[in-house]
């Protein structure tokens, strides 16, 4: 529970900084803070092998006691960070950025449906999530994936 706390105000904090900065600066894009995270070696694509890496560092900054499953506490942790990653967006950019988020949600993670979310299942995840943003079906995830 103790490195949950601090991953939501870690977050909490960031999200507060970002805000902060997009009242005097244009917020990023969409698809290139997507790819700013993502795209682990800085290609300009973010492949399965990178989506199923992050979702598993995501995974273990949430998974406090890490017993390899997010309950129900540690989700709603997880929960408001990804909110936090949509606040401050406005009209299309916030739809895009809401699309990318509930691609971890727990409706979508929860593959069983028994309320908590194994390490296994929002792992497999990745594979759907790169299928949801792929929209050229070209395999990987590119700004071209997230049209102005």
């Amino acid at each position: 529970m103790r490195n949950a706390l601090f991953a939501l105000t870690l977050t909490v904090s960031v999200t507060a900084t970002i805000a902060a900065a997009s009242e005097s600066e244009p917020q990023m894009p969409p698809g290139e803070r997507f790819l700013s995270v993502w795209d682990l070696n800085g290609n300009g694509t973010a492949t399965l092998n990178e989506l199923r890496t992050m979702r598993g560092r995501v995974f273990n900054s949430f998974d406090g006691n890490g017993d390899g499953v997010l309950d129900e506490s540690e989700y709603a942790a997880f929960d408001q960070a990804r909110a936090g990653d949509v606040e401050g967006y406005e009209g299309e950019d916030r739809e895009r950025m809401q699309r990318i988020t509930d691609g971890m949600s727990r409706s979508v993670s929860d593959a069983d449906g028994d309320g908590v979310v194994q390490r296994e299942e929002f792992l497999a995840g990745a594979e759907d999530w790169l299928g949801d943003l792929d929209t050229d079906g070209d395999g990987v995830i590119t700004d071209g994936d997230f049209p102005d």
